[in-house]
C-alpha cells in the first residue's frame, strides 16, 4: 500500500517537490515565480487524482505483515520529524552548558585573593601592569600561578625566552 515516493505525489499534481524545487526561487530577484502556483486540495476541491486508496492504506488489519521493518521505520521516524527543532532548542543549549563546564573544569582556579606581602613587594605591577603590557601582565601571574600551585619548572612555555 506504500509507493516507493510514499509522502510525495505526482509533480503534476502538486508541484515539484524538495529544496529549492517550489514554486518560487530566490535566485532571481526579476523572475522568481519558476513553476506552478501551490495549489492546496482545500482550494482545487480534493485530491484530482488520488494515488493511494483511502480503504487499503488506512486499514491496519494484518499491518506488520504488509509493511517491510524499513517502511515501518519511515513512517515512524516521518512522525518525529517536527521534533527535530525542538530537540534541537533543548540538546543545543545543554550541551553548550556541558562543553562550558567541562572547559572550565580544566583550567585552574582564578586567584582572587592575594597575599598583602606579596601583592606589596611590587603592587605597581598589580595595579598597572595591565594597561602597560597585558602580555608581560600575563605573562607574570603565569608565573605566579606556576610557583603558587606548585608546576614551576614543568611547562617549557614559561621558562627562558619562550614568551612573546
Amino acid at each position: 500500500p506504500i509507493g516507493p515516493n510514499f509522502p510525495l505525489v505526482s509533480e503534476k499534481v502538486m508541484g515539484p517537490h524538495g529544496f529549492n524545487r517550489g514554486s518560487y526561487t530566490f535566485w532571481s530577484l526579476k523572475n522568481p515565480i519558476v513553476g506552478p502556483i501551490y495549489r492546496p486540495p482545500w482550494v482545487v476541491g480534493g485530491i484530482h487524482n488520488p494515488t493511494i486508496d483511502p480503504m487499503v492504506h488506512f486499514n491496519t488489519q494484518d499491518r506488520f505483515q504488509t509493511v517491510t521493518l524499513a517502511e515501518y521505520a519511515k513512517c515512524f521516524l516521518y512522525g518525529w520529524m517536527p521534533a527535530r527543532v525542538m530537540m534541537g532548542m533543548v540538546y543545543v543549549p545543554v550541551l553548550m552548558v556541558m562543553f562550558v563546564v567541562w572547559l572550565e573544569q580544566r583550567r585552574e582556579p582564578m586567584e582572587i585573593f592575594m597575599d598583602r606581602e606579596e601583592y606589596f613587594k611590587d603592587p605597581n605591577s598589580y595595579m598597572y601592569g595591565v594597561y602597560f603590557d597585558h602580555h608581560h601582565f600575563s605573562h607574570m601571574l603565569c608565573h605566579r600561578r606556576a610557583h603558587k600551585w606548585g608546576y614551576a619548572g614543568q611547562d617549557i612555555t614559561l621558562e627562558g625566552d619562550h614568551h612573546h
